[in-house]
């Protein structure tokens, strides 16, 4: 594992990933057009909880495999090799399911599996080119012997996690593998929604019916088809937002700040069927939250979002602020910014408002930090925000209560400035983009640096005090009086 402490308890990520699991069974029961491989595939009922040991066998791939990806092999290789140091690193340790929340909230691991997107989908399509001349079914028989079945065989191993890392990147890759044999078999108009019916005429690719069968099932299971739609999809839907679109003053980066300080307050409570935006008389955008971050689903009006859970129409963004659809990873358009712009917007005004009525707690509170006029030092996001609308001077006083008892965010420059000068730290370069920061007797904590002078939330304040082993209280007393 990481030096980071847990972002949430352990009982409200257990919690949240039984009910979790319970919900993709749900929906799978209730998803009668889902593949019956797809299914069995998804059921998290045999997922039995584990502490996830040490990934120790030599990355090797046989002769068939290296001969398939040709040029390509070495980089697989050495994305596999530097893989298994990232698994040893942050996953092992620590425990399966709970502890997926913390993997989800690494940024190292957020920005591999982006690496491994665009690679991937890029191997496929090299592979597709060389093997264009097979039909659809010889091809996907070639793929599974050379390529996908020796990946599965070296990724799953019992009491290791890897697979964390890399199963969206292998349906990728299958996905835009057999993409390129199918573009014959079925027509687009120029927007398509996503509940269209729309078929494979399978009988222009295949010599028999089990061929067409084999291909059918394969499409099912990699859901080829929403990789095929999705890119007409997503045009028909923000076609229409364009003229609706409401430019914020906030960056997408700020509007993300936000909105992970507030998830932990909703996540428990939180229902996507009751925060719906219409998008016309048809369409439906649900908002969620899954493993502390926020995602939306495309549906219906009279949809229910637990059956939409295992939708591939499902867009989220990334510890990194990375925007990706689950229908298609290595999906990057205008079209798409368009529409995440505008949902992410809506998703920040809806906390917002939630929070501006939200009642304070009652508890043994400190004295109030008085700011001391450098917002580049000290960052309290709702002091900002709800100054900037002038809001009204019940929401300040409820503000000036919150502030007394909750841990400020900071610039990474003061807050290290702070704990070096007030707590005698020692702060210095990790691997990489890593910061690290440490006090004699206490533990190092790690922490990501990418950009110049990032903001740290007062989660990870929080979580880097405790690893420091400094009482909350004292560091706030310190604060005040500095």
């Amino acid at each position: 594992m990481s030096n980071d402490r847990p972002i949430f308890s352990k009982n409200l990520k257990k919690e949240l990933i039984k009910e979790n699991q319970e919900s993709v069974d749900k929906s799978l029961n209730l998803n009668f057009g889902a593949s019956p491989s797809l299914k069995q595939f998804l059921s998290t009922t045999t997922d039995s909880s584990h502490f996830v040991s040490k990934f120790e066998e030599h990355v090797f791939f046989p002769v068939n495999f290296r001969d398939a990806l040709k040029d390509d092999y070495s980089l697989v290789l050495n994305l596999f090799k530097e893989s298994v140091e990232i698994h040893n690193k942050y996953i092992a340790g620590g425990k399966f399911p709970n502890d997926v929340f913390e993997w989800f909230n690494q940024p190292e691991i957020s920005n591999f599996q982006t690496k491994l997107y665009k690679v991937f989908s890029s191997v496929g399509k090299n592979l597709a080119y060389r093997k264009r001349r097979k039909t659809a079914y010889e091809a996907q028989v070639y793929l599974f012997k050379n390529v996908t079945s020796p990946l599965d065989q070296f990724t799953w191993k019992d009491g290791c996690r890897l697979d964390f890392i890399f199963h969206q990147s292998f349906d990728l890759l299958v996905q835009s593998y057999l993409s390129e044999f199918l573009g014959d078999t079925f027509c687009l108009s120029d927007k398509v929604s996503f509940h269209d019916s729309i078929s494979f005429e399978l009988i222009k690719v295949c010599k028999t019916p089990f061929e067409a069968a084999f291909l059918q099932e394969q499409i099912g299971l990699y859901n080829v088809r929403d990789y095929m739609i999705i890119d007409s999809v997503i045009r028909g839907i923000s076609s229409g937002l364009t003229a609706i679109k409401n430019e914020s003053l906030m960056s997408n980066e700020e509007l993300l700040f936000d909105i992970y300080e507030l998830i932990p307050l909703y996540i428990k409570s939180w229902s996507p069927d009751n925060n719906k935006i219409f998008l016309n008389d048809e369409l439906a955008i649900f908002l969620s939250m899954e493993y502390g971050f926020p995602i939306f689903t495309i549906g219906k009006h009279d949809d229910k979002a637990d059956v939409l859970i295992t939708s591939t129409f499902k867009f989220y963004w990334t510890v990194t602020h990375e925007f990706k659809i689950t229908a298609k990873l290595d999906c990057y358009s205008e079209e798409l910014n368009i529409l995440g712009d505008y949902v992410l917007k809506e998703f920040h005004d809806k906390l917002i408002s939630l929070f501006s009525i939200r009642k304070p707690e009652k508890t043994n509170t400190v004295s109030e930090i008085e700011l001391d006029g450098k917002l580049n030092d000290i960052a309290d996001f709702t002091t900002n925000y709800y100054q900037a609308l002038a809001v009204n001077e019940e929401v300040e006083c409820q503000l000036a209560n919150e502030r007394r008892r909750v841990v400020p965010s900071m610039t990474m420059l003061a807050f290290f400035t702070f704990m070096q000068r007030i707590f005698n730290c020692k702060v210095a370069n990790g691997k990489g983009s890593e910061m690290k920061i440490w006090r004699y007797g206490s533990k190092i904590f790690t922490l990501g640096r990418h950009k110049k002078d990032q903001k740290i939330s007062s989660f990870f304040i929080k979580k880097i005090l405790k690893r420091l082993e400094i009482p909350i209280d004292d560091w706030l007393r310190a604060l005040k009086e500095r």
